[in-house]
């Protein structure tokens, strides 16, 4: 087996078509990474001149004379077929010993098993299971699992089969809160590149990424129409209309609430509900005061809920998504995923991934409402296999463990906040 660079059209032609390619396994995301301080390469595995296996690496420098290659999403090659892997890995170690390369990292879409949140059990797949023992003998090292999000990317990730997805599937509450939403003034818009920094305004409190890097990664994928910028735009003139209802009703209520309490002072109970109540209306007073002035000053309509999808072989993949909390009343972050649920069942796409949740399934996960709303949409959710790092030299790998120069590379904390 020959390891040798191909082009970035011989490699975009297989990965289209490999059961593993994805996005990350692109000429676009390695031109979007060569932004930030990575150099793509792409290699091909030959056997009798024929193109068996491949993948996008992205270079970096970590230490003085010293490398690391990371394949996103993993290496384009057939992992369940033991000689053809192992003569694989011992080509890809010798071609970058030779470049000084210390590892290289992989993330597979390998499926380990499926998940079950309700019961908190999983279904292994067993001959995933086995690889485990594949990857030991061929020099792998299995990265500790992430029950977060500490890895580079998510391990398990949630999937909407789009051809089943339907509204009368989806749990009651989900259900409510959907019907609730009706005539409040959301509408479901596509973006472009001129409305990137309004939709920047919403996630930037997530990652530590600038508006650049989202307007690199729209443009690229752009070139061949893999990229789409979806937003929920409120009308205030709607909005408005809305609350007003909202506070008469309540208004309604407080009035019941103040005749019961009345005759009944000292009922904690009573007590307790005319706090809510008086909370809510004075709540709802600020919200109408608020866009008053919004209005007055000529601002209808402003965006408040925002999303890139990535869309790959039938794949429309959530990339990243936000909301402005402040009109969380308004559900704008169920409206957002519903309509794009429905836009991508209509477009024909097959599957839709919602990007990644917790293995911690339990009331006390940090990440508990993220969690539970992604599974409000009634996925699959797949664990992959997870994180490993193929040791071309084990002295350079043993050094950058001991400086802990691994540990500032690429341990993260997780997300900064949650979404529900």
């Amino acid at each position: 087996m020959i390891i040798k660079e191909i082009s970035i059209e011989e490699f975009d032609s297989f990965s289209k078509t490999h059961i593993l390619g994805s996005f990350y396994q692109t000429s676009y995301y390695g031109e979007l990474m060569s932004k930030y301080e990575y150099k793509p390469i792409y290699i091909g595995a030959f056997s009798d001149d024929k193109l068996i296996a491949a993948s996008l690496i992205l270079t970096k420098s970590i230490s003085i004379n010293v490398k690391y290659g990371y394949a996103p999403r993993g290496f384009l090659v057939d992992y369940f077929d033991k000689e053809l892997f192992a003569k694989f890995t011992s080509a890809i170690k010798k071609y970058f010993s030779k470049k000084g390369f210390a590892f290289i990292k992989i993330n597979p879409i390998i499926t380990l098993a499926e998940a079950f949140p309700e019961t908190n059990t999983k279904n292994i797949n067993e001959l995933s299971n086995k690889l485990f023992e594949t990857f030991e003998k061929n020099n792998y090292k299995k990265l500790k699992d992430n029950l977060y999000f500490e890895s580079v990317l998510p391990k398990y990730n949630p999937i909407v089969n789009l051809k089943t997805f339907d509204f009368n599937n989806l749990d009651k509450k989900t259900q409510t809160r959907l019907n609730k939403i009706n005539n409040k003034g959301l509408n479901f818009i596509k973006g472009d590149i001129y409305t990137m920094n309004e939709f920047f305004e919403l996630i930037k409190r997530k990652e530590d990424k600038t508006s650049d890097f989202y307007k690199n990664l729209y443009k690229i994928f752009n070139k061949d129409n893999m990229i789409d910028l979806y937003l929920v735009e409120v009308n205030y003139h709607k909005y408005l209309e809305n609350l007003q209802i909202d506070y008469n009703t309540e208004l309604t209520i407080n009035e019941k609430i103040n005749k019961v309490f009345q005759y009944d002072p000292n009922n904690k109970n009573i007590y307790t509900e005319k706090m809510n109540s008086d909370r809510k209306l004075y709540q709802i007073n600020q919200e109408i005061s608020s866009i008053n002035i919004k209005v007055q000053n000529e601002v209808y309509k402003e965006i408040i809920a925002g999303a890139l999808i990535i869309k790959q072989n039938k794949v429309a993949s959530l990339f990243i998504s936000g909301f402005n909390k402040y009109y969380n009343r308004l559900q704008p972050n169920y409206y957002l995923h519903y309509m794009l649920l429905e836009e991508y069942k209509k477009q024909g796409y097959s599957f839709m991934d919602l990007n990644g949740i917790t293995g911690d399934f339990t009331k006390n996960n940090p990440y508990n409402g993220l969690n539970e709303f992604k599974i409000s949409w009634k996925p699959k959710i797949f664990e992959y296999i997870g994180e490993f790092d193929l040791i071309i030299n084990q002295t350079k790998y043993s050094l950058l463990w001991s400086t802990k120069a691994l540990h500032k590379e690429f341990e993260k904390q997780g997300l900064k906040v949650t979404d529900d």
